[in-house]
């Protein structure tokens, strides 16, 4: 009778256990949403991924950005992003830029999908939560394509 109860309890506490870790494993991406209006009008919604996801402060991140856009993607088409506090209201990073095009694949015609690569180190100073805003500008410096999103541990 004593080792069934022992066996019992130990069942029990197993199954518990076990119950529990998948909420623990799961692991939730980050969701990049539009940007607020920028003179009246909202950036297109571009797609970002993280690799990893999430990044943390001081550690190097990938960002995959790829969509369509409404206007041509010509060489001298940037992609920048920063860090900023969880409001979006104050960078706590400089901008990091690169061009769209890294020298080649451009121009890319409006209407047709592309993607672009981007790395960068978040700053040591990052307090969770944080937000993400990554973004296009053409040679005039509109923001053609936008996304941003919060990062919460």
């Amino acid at each position: 009778m004593k080792r069934n109860l022992t066996f019992v309890f130990f069942l029990l506490f197993t199954l518990s256990v076990i119950r529990a870790f998948p909420h623990q494993l799961k692991k939730r991406l980050t969701a990049f949403g539009l940007c607020p209006p920028k003179d009246g009008t909202t950036p297109p919604l571009i797609s970002v991924e993280l690799g990893p996801d999430p990044i943390l402060p001081g550690q190097q991140g990938i960002f995959v950005v790829t969509g369509t856009l409404e206007e041509d993607i010509i060489s001298s088409t940037h992609l920048v992003g920063y860090y900023s506090n969880p409001d979006n209201s104050r960078s706590v990073s400089d901008n990091f830029t690169q061009s769209f095009c890294g020298g080649s694949g451009c121009p890319i015609k409006a209407n047709t999908q592309f993607t672009s690569y981007m790395r960068t180190i978040a700053p040591e100073i990052l307090t969770v939560p944080y937000g993400i805003v990554v973004y296009i500008v053409d040679v005039t410096n509109k923001t053609i394509g936008c996304a941003t999103a919060l990062i919460q541990l």
